[in-house]
């Protein structure tokens, strides 16, 4: 693992508004989020026999759909065969995250047994209900029936401690050193512009998903891009750690631009190929987002202070 890290840690003070950042989202995520059980994982339509049930239904839905949606259908449905209870499931799994057949799927009149049929519709009802009751879905940001305040929400709530921390070691890595090189002021504007940004990028791709989009990853990729541009030394400090064996770990001096193929770049190369919406729970469009956003604040930055006294070689 690498980090880019140019700032003194033990100068905390110097660095406000990225600790108060830190702890606001260590304090929701405990007030809020933290032991939250996950009141949807049991539904039936999520066992195996629902999924493959619902992809079934799903299909005929597809097939329904007027001339001017057909080329939103997924590209791979074509390969969907009836008997192939892998491929049902899957498609099961699309249908669950597709808002506008959410809205309607009971409504619909499907083919097959129609008891089996009622109890599915039953069982849709339940889950969306359910599923509207998350706290995730309250909190976070998705095109499902949300409201402005989720565009800031989404920036302070995290699925679980795993996601909190990782988010929180770039946060405090980069805030510092956007904070130092820029201000605080500057900070928050950044963090919450690129979260909105990031925000718009994760619903220009998934302009129909159901699933809420939570944490500060939009948010801290607008810091990465920002700092990125806007820092001019050749050189700054990384911190390496591959083990806590002695050698192992430690600062390291590389070019600033190192952080675009490190960080920004992957995100590029994980977008284009996630398929579909269903890859591993990364919002990498969102990113994205928050990467465009930073790259214009750098270059706005530059162009009112290109004299900046920060900006000194090293």
């Amino acid at each position: 693992m690498i980090l880019p890290a140019p700032e003194d840690f033990r100068s905390y003070t110097r660095f406000p508004l990225t600790i108060t950042l830190v702890v606001l989202n260590v304090f929701i995520f405990l007030l809020i989020f933290s032991g939250a059980p996950n009141s949807v994982s049991s539904a039936n339509l999520l066992q195996k026999d629902g999924l493959t049930l619902t992809g079934r239904l799903y299909y005929q839905y597809l097939q329904t759909l007027p001339a001017e949606l057909l080329y939103e259908k997924p590209a791979w449905v074509h390969e969907v065969t009836s008997n192939n209870t892998e491929q049902l499931g899957v498609l099961g799994a699309y249908a669950l995250r597709d808002a506008r057949y959410l809205a309607t799927a009971e409504t619909w009149a499907y083919k097959g047994d129609e008891i089996q049929i009622n109890q599915w519709r039953s069982d849709i009802q339940q889950f969306r209900k359910k599923y509207q009751e998350q706290l995730l879905f309250r909190f976070g940001l998705s095109s499902y029936e949300k409201g402005a305040l989720s565009w800031v929400t989404y920036q302070f709530s995290h699925s679980n401690w795993i996601h909190l921390i990782s988010n929180l070691a770039f946060l405090a890595v980069i805030g510092i050193a956007v904070e130092s090189l820029v201000g605080s002021g500057a900070l928050l504007f950044i963090y919450m512009i690129g979260g909105i940004a990031g925000g718009a990028g994760f619903l220009f791709s998934e302009a129909h998903g159901t699933v809420p989009m939570v944490g500060a990853s939009a948010s801290i990729s607008a810091l990465l891009a920002f700092y990125c541009v806007a820092e001019t030394r050749k050189r700054i400090r990384f911190l390496y750690f591959v083990s806590p064996m002695p050698g192992h770990y430690g600062p390291i001096y590389l070019p600033t631009l190192l952080i675009i193929p490190l960080f920004l770049i992957v995100d590029l190369a994980n977008f284009w190929s996630t398929p579909e919406g269903l890859g591993g729970g990364v919002a990498y469009a969102a990113h994205l987002g928050g990467t465009f956003l930073g790259v214009l604040a750098a270059l706005l930055y530059r162009w009112k202070a290109p004299t900046n006294s920060v900006l000194t070689q090293s």
